[in-house]
């Protein structure tokens, strides 16, 4: 349980509108945690953003765990399965933001760097006053959801200001980067390497040619693999049929995606999905 919790879930659009609007709020919310409180391991349908003011907690993501403290924030893009836990002697306290939309995945790009999910911020309390604004708004009408929008595009504008000032953050910024952060963030599409390449304004062969330089791998190489990856999660973590899976990973044909995944695994998705059962049971 929790010490304080105040949230919001905004139940004025609905969630296909949010779906197909450029950038919209979900919920948001503050919340002191009680010792070794957790949440999670859980995958969520929009992105979050958790502000720490006071006190430690870990965040699991992606197979590594982060420690994170005061005046720190982290990020969970949408689809990822992540476990977040207060410190047992010194527990969190944050605010929080989730949303989604068409722009969204672009914004969450522009904060992650090397999967790095963890960003240090100048000051976490400014964060939760934004929050606590939003959420003592009438939540009623079209003015209401007007203006929580625009506190939550002011939310963000800071955020990508202070990983603007990280001049380690503009180091790693590299063409390379930004088209791994792309195809991290946007798999689950039915994406291609010129789209990737459109979106960064570079031809594909210049875009290959750099991402090979630096991680020693096609880019069309890194988004298979990494929707193989993406796909023995959901397998092995959720009743989700195989259609289902592909279309999660960016497959609009399962027999495609099965075939492709045995091409990779030797394994068929089910019978991936029945070893790793087994071996679950068995231990």
């Amino acid at each position: 349980m929790s010490k304080f919790l105040l949230n919001y879930t905004d139940t004025y659009t609905d969630f296909y509108n949010k779906v197909i609007s450029d950038f919209i709020l979900y919920n948001c919310g503050v919340e002191y945690c009680n010792p070794g409180w957790s949440y999670g391991p859980k995958r969520r349908e929009y992105h979050f953003i958790h502000f720490v003011k006071e006190g430690k907690g870990t965040l699991t993501i992606e197979g590594h765990t982060f420690h994170i403290h005061k005046n720190q924030c982290f990020i969970v893009p949408a689809g990822e399965v992540s476990l977040y836990a207060a410190d047992k002697k010194d527990p969190w306290k944050y605010s929080w933001i989730g949303f989604l939309g068409i722009e969204s995945s672009r914004y969450v790009q522009q904060l992650i760097s090397n999967n790095n999910f963890v960003i240090d911020i100048k000051d976490a309390v400014l964060y939760e006053q934004q929050i606590r604004k939003i959420i003592s708004l009438k939540h009623d009408s079209l003015s209401s959801a007007l203006k929580m929008t625009g506190i939550t595009y002011e939310i963000f504008g800071s955020l990508i200001d202070e990983v603007n000032d990280t001049e380690e953050v503009k180091t790693t910024n590299s063409l390379a980067t930004r088209a791994k952060h792309y195809m991290d963030l946007n798999y689950y599409d039915a994406i291609k390497i010129k789209d990737i390449a459109n979106f960064l304004n570079v031809n594909v062969n210049c875009l290959s040619s750099a991402f090979k330089e630096e991680f020693n791998l096609s880019p069309k190489q890194y988004l298979m693999k990494l929707k193989i990856r993406k796909a023995k999660k959901l397998l092995s973590t959720t009743n989700n049929t195989i259609t289902v899976v592909a279309n999660s990973v960016g497959f609009n044909d399962s027999l495609a995606f099965s075939k492709v995944f045995k091409q990779y695994t030797q394994s068929s998705p089910s019978s991936y999905r029945k070893q790793a059962t087994e071996t679950h049971l068995s231990n």
